[in-house]
């Protein structure tokens, strides 16, 4: 019997029904494309972000002369444009990253599904290779280097933003300055710096391939650490160049065959030159930032500062030659005096014996030395026509010991504080041949602080050489205690010396008594150093100054400063006391600087 035909009803449900499920597959398959098109976009960089291309770029900090001493950043980087950029540094990154970078926009797709089946081939989820400079440009902008196919699929959409934003001569100097190549050296520029102690523009062909070879992996590549892979990789970048016909083969086989050829920068990442300054500018430069809306660490700022490169090379070297000297002799002191109380703290259980063999061990006790009785140094060297620091140094040790004995530190000064008192008494008009007596003083207690009235003999001549007169001349350059007490005594008054001090710009607290003569009373370093300059300048203060002006990233001026001077003293009696700290030096406690270290040229100073 026939089976009966399905009814023309039937027929066209059946049509509608297959047309809505492929319908809704469609809507389904478009929706959900959609979606993740979205989700990626939702990940991806704005367009104002895209438009702002800001990377972090190192400040660098110039001496005098423009030689850098020291970079603080947060990402070692500086700013290269492309036009300075030789031809051989864009010709082996496009060789061994991306030869058809002129010609594709952004991505390659044939390239990319490739790589993809490639992956997948290998059950290799990690989705790496086949990227265009502009997709290593967006990755190190944007992402991170996790290697998921979310990430390369937005790295791809956000490389054809790129391009839709920048030409690819942008892109590439873009490329050029973000990149990473190891050693803490982020952009072609400090990576110029780092391996070969140049600029971008002066690198040759071999160095542009081993700069070319390191990005793939900063430190596989690293020719400083693992020169033999640097090498390896060098001479592939060196191939690519010449199979893409960017060389020649003369040109390839005499690049092949040359070493590495490094050079690494001398200027330590870190310190830098003149650590104790550099550090006080980079405080200094933080004040400045924000008053002129900049960030040192990431804005690329080019800070002019005092320091002159070479006098601090001068300055560290007399210091690394004094120093051990002097050392061996508080060693001496350390020895004889703490020596056994440090020994028996250290090693409780250690018998008087084995203690007394720990004395004779002479690398021991120079070690604890060091540790418990180092000895410190500050330095400070000023141009006195205008107060620009020169030359600074802290301390014995940077790295050890941050305190900056040179701007920190409140040390009495001595006899080296007498020139104040001079000066007030010269310019309360004491003629400078007046004679002083010599002969010892009976007085109540200089510090003020024996309210019993007795009478004590003060104070002492450092070489006990009493009796007779001197005129001022010989009673500063022999330095005599006597004299100078009875000078804050009879001829001018302890508050007229502080006031003297503070006029040539000494701000810590003087204590006004007879004992402020020989310099009771603490000051800085640096304010000493800067009150001298004055009877050097004709009665002329120069406050210290550390930054004379700063830079953007393309060498504008964001602000200049400039010397702050004040008449501090009047030029009579600047070169009056000049001329007594001049006989110092000829003929008094400093005449070492002549006699010991043959210095003949025209001084004034004194000794404390």
């Amino acid at each position: 019997m026939q089976e009966p035909t399905s009814s023309p009803h039937k027929r066209q449900k059946r049509r509608t029904t297959r047309t809505l499920i492929v319908v809704i597959a469609a809507v389904l398959v478009l929706g959900g494309g959609l979606g993740f098109y979205f989700y990626l976009r939702s990940g991806m960089p704005s367009v104002e972000e895209l438009e702002n291309f800001a990377p972090q770029l190192s400040t660098k900090l110039l001496d005098c002369n423009g030689v850098v001493i020291k970079e603080i950043y947060t990402q070692r980087r500086s700013y290269v444009p492309l036009a300075q950029t030789p031809v051989c540094v864009t010709q082996a990154f496009l060789a061994i990253e991306d030869h058809k970078f002129y010609t594709h926009w952004g991505i390659r797709p044939f390239a990319l599904v490739g790589a993809f089946i490639k992956d997948l081939a290998h059950f290799n989820f990690r989705f790496r290779g086949a990227s265009t400079i502009t997709q290593q440009l967006a990755r190190n902008l944007y992402y991170t280097s996790q290697r998921t196919l979310v990430r390369k699929l937005r790295e791809a959409l956000t490389a054809i933003e790129i391009e839709r934003y920048y030409s690819k001569d942008e892109i590439l100097e873009m490329y050029l300055t973000q990149t990473y190549f190891g050693a803490g050296a982020y952009g072609i520029g400090a990576a110029a710096n780092t391996y070969f102690s140049k600029a971008a523009a002066d690198l040759d062909i071999e160095e542009a391939a081993m700069l070319a070879a390191i990005p793939k992996s900063p430190a596989r590549y690293n020719p400083i650490t693992n020169p033999d892979n640097a090498l390896a990789r060098r001479n592939m970048v060196l191939r690519r160049m010449r199979d893409v016909k960017y060389l020649s083969k003369v040109t390839y086989e005499r690049a092949a065959a040359t070493g590495l050829s490094l050079k690494p920068s001398s200027v330590d990442g870190t310190l830098g030159v003149a650590p104790y300054f550099t550090e006080t500018v980079r405080q200094q430069l933080n004040g400045i930032g924000k008053t002129f809306g900049f960030d040192p660490y990431r804005d690329g700022v080019s800070v002019h500062t005092t320091l002159d490169a070479r006098l601090q090379a001068c300055a560290e070297k007399a210091v690394t030659e004094m120093l051990p000297p002097v050392q061996k002799s508080a060693t001496a002191v350390f020895k004889a005096s703490q020596l056994q109380t440090v020994l028996r703290k250290a090693f409780p259980d250690s018998s008087a014996a084995a203690r007394k063999r720990m004395t004779n061990n002479s690398k021991l006790v120079d070690s604890l030395a060091l540790v418990y009785s180092p000895v410190q140094v500050a330095l400070v060297a000023l141009n006195p026509t205008n107060g620009h620091i020169v030359a600074m140094i802290g301390g014995r040790d940077f790295e050890q010991f941050k305190f900056n004995r040179a701007v920190q530190a409140i040390r009495q000064p001595g006899s080296s504080f007498k020139p104040f008192l001079y000066a007030a008494v010269l310019d309360a008009g004491t003629p400078i041949t007046t004679r002083i007596s010599n002969e010892r003083l009976m007085i109540k207690d200089p510090t003020g602080r024996d309210k019993s009235g007795n009478l004590i003999p003060w104070p002492d001549n450092y070489e006990n050489d009493y009796g007779g007169e001197v005129d001022l001349r010989e009673g500063l350059y022999r330095s005599l205690n006597v004299v100078a007490a009875r000078l804050i005594r009879e001829y001018t008054t302890p508050r007229d010396v502080v006031k003297m001090a503070q006029r040539l710009g000494i701000t810590t607290e003087l204590g006004p008594y007879d004992a402020l003569a020989l310099g009771a009373s603490g000051v800085i370093p640096l304010e000493l150093a800067a009150a001298y300059q004055v009877f050097q300048s004709g009665g002329i203060y120069s406050k210290p100054m550390y930054i004379t002006g700063v830079d953007d990233q393309f060498g504008a001026p964001i602000s200049v400063y400039r010397p702050e001077r004040r008449a501090a003293l009047s030029e009579e009696t600047a070169y009056l006391t000049q001329s007594l700290m001049r006989s110092v030096v000829d003929r008094g406690t400093g005449a070492a600087l002549r006699s010991k270290f043959g210095f003949r040229l025209p001084a004034a100073g004194k000794t404390g």
